[in-house]
């Protein structure tokens, strides 16, 4: 509650006179995002496309796929990600305007939700991996058996995509179908091999990469050369499932260890704040007050770190 002082002379309702700024700002940032929601949801969209060329810039030239087989997946919907920016500006920007001055948090703002577009991209991409990885080795599956029923390549894919569900894994695969006899900028048609080895380096999943690397080599040879890759391929999947299975059971332990002991610790130091807060206030407004509360901070959000991390574990990094 705020105190009584020459210049403020009804304090009950002092929040009232002070909320005006945050909500102007709050309100400005939502009307910015209304008003250019349309030209902010392509720019969203373009902005995955030359992450995914970027990407394949920094591959060698001779593993570049051609530009008629550039593909870029769409790891989210760009209308979703600008809501969630949207209100997470408005609410950053309001919040700054309780300790900066209104232009100065406008102009904070900017670059607050650049970060934040930037780690909603990341995160979206993250769920892209985790949804193909999981969908991954019973599609492999499913695609040997039709292989060693004499199924072709192309026609196994068909079934495969008309049976699946809308998903990362049905959009690269789709690719993959659509993509074999499109013109090459450098002359011909795209041949089912092209097709594998360029979405093979342009997939955000590297297991997915890496079976498709090892299929590249096997598509253009005879049907049972072929299924024998694919079948190999799915028994070294479901190696991999049962490894990651077995590593997640050995560090579950230690992860929850770590997450209860940075809890413990957070509650600790949430009531001593509370509890002592004069005494916690004057113990680190001196000149090292600032250094320390930071090393306070890290030290109690390591170990909550090292537990999420350890929860991110995946085949592939062993």
């Amino acid at each position: 509650m705020f105190e009584l002082t020459p210049t403020l002379t009804h304090p009950e309702t002092a929040w009232l006179a002070n909320a005006v700024a945050p909500a102007l700002v709050a309100a400005a940032a939502l009307g910015f995002a209304l008003l250019l929601r349309g030209r902010m949801a392509l720019l969203l969209a373009e902005l995955q496309i030359r992450r995914s060329l970027r990407a394949g810039a920094a591959l060698p030239p001779a593993l570049r796929p051609d530009p008629a087989l550039v593909w870029a997946p769409q790891t989210a919907e760009p209308a979703h990600q600008l809501v969630v920016c949207a209100g997470v500006t408005a609410a950053s920007g309001a919040a700054l305007c309780l300790v900066a001055p209104a232009l100065l948090a406008v102009a904070l703002a900017a670059p607050m939700s650049a970060l934040l577009i930037w780690a909603l991209m990341r995160a979206a991409e993250r769920r892209y991996v985790v949804r193909l990885d999981r969908d991954l080795t019973a599609a492999v599956g499913r695609l040997s058996a039709l292989l060693r029923g004499g199924v072709g390549f192309r026609v196994a894919l068909e079934r495969l995509l008309a049976d699946t569900s809308e998903g990362p894994l049905s959009a690269e695969w789709g690719y993959m179908l659509g993509r074999q006899g499109a013109p090459l900028d450098g002359g011909g048609i795209a041949t089912p091999q092209q097709v594998v080895a360029a979405l093979a380096v342009q997939t955000p999943s590297a297991r997915h990469g890496a079976l498709l690397d090892h299929l590249s080599v096997a598509v253009g040879q005879p049907q049972d050369v072929l299924s024998r890759r694919c079948a190999a391929a799915y028994e070294a999947l479901q190696a991999s499932d049962r490894r990651r299975e077995e590593a997640l059971t050995e560090l579950a332990q230690v992860r929850y260890s770590g997450v209860a002991v940075g809890l413990a610790g957070v509650v600790m130091a949430a009531y001593l704040l509370w509890s002592q807060w004069e005494r916690v206030a004057l113990a680190y407004s001196g000149p090292l007050g600032a250094v320390v509360g930071v090393a306070v901070l890290v030290a109690l959000a390591l170990p909550i770190a090292g537990g999420v991390l350890l929860s991110q574990i995946e085949d592939i990094d062993y």
